[in-house]
This record gives C-alpha cells, structure tokens and sequence, in this order.
C-alpha cells in the first residue's frame, strides 16, 4: 500500500478556509486509488521551523512525503518583501 503524508501549514490543513467545502486531505483521498492512504500532519499557522515537530508523527508506513511551508514565513516578514 501507498502512503502519503503532508507535511507544513495551512495549504494543506485549510478546513478553517473552505466554508464547509472539501478540504486538501479529503480532496486528495477521493482521488486516490482505494489501496492508497492519505495522513493529515501539517497544521496551520505552521512557519518552517515547525515543520521539524511534524517529523516524528510521520507513520513508518508512509511512502511519500509532501511539504508546503513557508507562507506563514512569508506574512511575518512581508514588511522586507
């Protein structure tokens, strides 16, 4: 069996943003084929320092790892951008 893992900030942990409407997670297990797994472990409002904590969550079981982080970075910093 496949196992993804996403990993970051709210890109993916984005149920606070979609006013009831499918989230990543659940977007991304309705595609996958039904022997594929799906884990949720990023967490909004994640920076990319954050990411590390996320790290020892990951199941031995997982096949792929997907990271998106940085935005949060970004936003705390947008007055040198």
């Amino acid at each position: 069996m496949k196992h993804i893992v996403l990993l970051g900030d709210s890109i993916f942990d984005n149920a606070a943003y979609v006013n009831g409407g499918p989230d990543v997670i659940k977007q991304l297990r309705s595609l996958l084929p039904r022997d594929w797994q799906a884990t949720l472990l990023a967490i909004d409002g994640s920076v990319t320092s954050d990411v590390i904590k996320q790290i020892p969550k990951i199941p031995a079981s997982a096949t792929h790892l997907i990271v998106s982080v940085g935005g949060n970075d970004g936003l705390s910093n947008a007055d040198i951008l």
